[in-house]
């Protein structure tokens, strides 16, 4: 039998073997522990990854000169929900946020490796746009489709 976590199931299965008393409660019990163990290996989400200390320094990197605007340094305004996105064969967390009060002129989409913490994004503000992270001429593509999907499609 084969569980996540072997090593604590497979004591726990051996002494219920063991004693060759199968009662209902020491099943559940074990069943209750796999569900336990096989919610804490749960895949990570993209906003934790955004959480991460790699990606703070991978993101501050690509910044360069643009972390002395508020906005993209503390990236505190509203934002959709995180999600993967897959770019020239390369798996990101695709993360768009835009300034308080100032979506309209200032807005950003970030994609993070977090394989190769990289951080490559693209910044709109008031009309001009600025790549972020030397990202390669397909990541750049990219990043402006998924801008204008993000900050200029119209609701269906």
């Amino acid at each position: 039998i084969a569980f996540p976590g072997t090593t604590l199931f497979k004591e726990i299965l051996m002494t219920i073997l063991s004693t060759r008393t199968l009662r209902i409660t020491a099943l559940s019990s074990l069943l209750a522990l796999a569900a336990t163990v096989a919610c804490a290996q749960k895949t990570v989400e993209p906003w934790q990854l955004l959480e991460q200390p790699e990606f703070k320094s991978a993101y501050t990197k690509a910044l360069g000169p643009k972390s002395k605007e508020r906005w993209l340094a503390k990236r505190d305004g509203p934002a959709p929900q995180p999600a993967f996105e897959q770019v020239a064969g390369v798996r990101y967390v695709m993360n768009s946020f835009c300034k308080n009060h100032g979506c309209g002129d200032h807005s950003a989409v970030i994609l993070y490796s977090p394989e190769n913490k990289q951080v490559y994004g693209t910044v709109y503000e008031k009309g001009r746009t600025t790549l972020l992270g030397d990202p390669p001429p397909d990541v750049a593509a990219a990043l402006a489709a998924l801008w204008k999907k993000e900050w200029r499609s119209q609701p269906k």
